[in-house]
């Protein structure tokens, strides 16, 4: 077992390099290239897309470790297909009914239509990394994500290159349908081909009863990382928008780092929980806790530069948001702990029913903490909301669900998110005092490789 997940850990991080290596360079590219009005109406199709995504998709990717626990090895390709083709059918009947009410949702038809390509794009290909990941296969998972983010970019930039400069968005827009929907509609029917089971009413039966709920989950989820960008756009322009948005790319690095992470030991959480393992359990989520925390940390102190370097002068009030996004991110990881043991225990009603309820409470506040405070306001609304989705998870797991047989301890969690509170209040402090951050910011990164190197020794 440690041989399998320290492979899978390995390629999932080398995955990070190289994707974040291809991130670093189109981000500041595009940056320039479309302006921060630009880059913010680029912003608000990708949320558009996304929630339409997880709406019509039916969520059905999501079940994919459910059917695991229910089925036999051999049933999962036939399993996968016919969910297949229930969202397929939740696309072209939900995207048919968008595209008659189009006018009351004031959106072209042409955009409209652009929008539900690049949502089944972006299902198809979730539904290929999901099937990858659940059935530990790493490096295939690897390979898809960094076939995508190069096909992307380079789509992207040969369309922005050649179309004027006010409509250079629509280049960099058409580049993401385009490799997208590509891709998905060939992995598609390399599913259905494999499993040969388009129908199948048990099959659809679970996907529906697990998936429905998590519709609500995922789409609240989208609002509380979407609503703000949104909201922006509306009440303080496309410009501030942008910034805020391509503030939020830079700090996704972290969020890349998180799901990396998350997707090496998730799988082996469901399966030690149903063998009893709870030891190994905690030991792997306080590992994961820490290092987490030390990457989030550096982070937080190094990024204020790196981010003026790389992009443009007009989007450099972004980098005071970047510490708010980091501990979003923070919180958002500590989350996942409730979370998951929620999903094991087929409480997906719950998970969906809490999500709602922070993303109404984002909303709200977005609102309220725009008018008065900007990007900063909506960045902050953002972390309330979730803090406040943390709360309501650690209740119910604690003290409803789990009980007694809930494997994480609540320690490790209060000490990690005491030190990144001292980090995030240093960074502002000193934020204009670059060498003593980034001088803490090794002495933080030191430490946690002479904790890895003891953890070694030790086992």
């Amino acid at each position: 077992m440690k041989k399998d997940i320290n492979r899978i850990t390995f390629f999932n991080f080398l995955s990070i390099l190289l994707l974040q290596g291809i991130a670093m360079i189109s981000a500041p590219l595009f940056s320039r290239l479309l302006g921060t009005s630009g880059y913010g109406s680029l912003a608000s199709f990708t949320a558009w897309s996304n929630m339409a995504c997880i709406i019509l998709s039916l969520q059905s990717n999501e079940t994919i470790v459910n059917a695991r626990q229910e089925y036999d090895e051999q049933a999962q390709p036939g399993y996968q297909s016919s969910i297949m083709a229930l969202s397929i059918l939740g696309f072209l009947v939900g995207g048919g009914i968008l595209m008659v009410f189009a006018g009351l949702l004031k959106m072209e038809r042409l955009t409209l239509l652009l929008i539900l390509m690049n949502a089944f794009g972006i299902f198809a290909v979730n539904f290929l990394s999901s099937k990858f990941t659940y059935e530990f296969k790493a490096d295939k998972n690897m390979l898809l994500s960094i076939f995508m983010s190069v096909a992307n970019f380079g789509v992207s930039l040969l369309l922005v290159l050649n179309m004027p400069v006010e409509q250079r968005y629509y280049g960099r827009m058409l580049g993401g349908v385009i490799s997208y929907f590509a891709v998905g509609a060939v992995g598609c029917i390399w599913i259905l081909a494999k499993g040969k089971v388009p129908y199948r009413k048990d099959y659809w039966r679970l996907c529906l009863t697990l998936g429905i709920p998590l519709i609500f989950q995922n789409l609240a989820y989208a609002l509380l990382g979407s609503s703000d960008i949104l909201m922006l756009e509306q009440l303080a322009g496309a410009s501030a928008s942008g910034i805020y948005s391509y503030a939020l790319t830079m700090a996704g690095i972290i969020f890349t780092i998180f799901t990396a992470l998350n997707s090496s030991w998730v799988p082996f959480f469901y399966d030690d929980m149903k063998q009893g393992r709870e030891e190994a359990v905690r030991s792997r989520a306080s590992h994961f806790l820490e290092l987490f925390t030390v990457l989030c940390a550096g982070f937080i102190l190094l990024v204020r530069e790196v981010f003026c370097i790389y992009a443009d002068k007009s989007f450099w009030n972004g980098a005071e948001l970047i510490p708010i996004f980091v501990v979003s991110y923070f919180v958002n990881m500590l989350c996942t702990f409730p979370v998951n043991f929620e999903i094991l225990r087929k409480k997906t009603t719950v998970v969906a029913a809490s999500t709602v309820a922070a993303a109404l409470v984002n909303l709200a506040l977005n609102y309220v903490l725009i008018r008065a405070m900007g990007m900063t306001g909506a960045a902050v609304a953002t972390l309330l909301a979730r803090v406040i989705q943390l709360a309501m998870h650690e209740w119910y797991t604690r003290c409803v669900l789990g009980k007694k047989d809930y494997p994480f301890p609540p320690l490790p969690g209060l000490k990690c998110t005491a030190a990144l509170a001292v980090v995030f209040v240093l960074f502002y402090v000193l934020k204009d005092v670059w060498l003593l951050r980034w001088g803490l910011g090794a002495a933080i990164g030191l430490w946690e490789l002479a904790q890895i190197r003891r953890r070694n020794g030790l086992m």
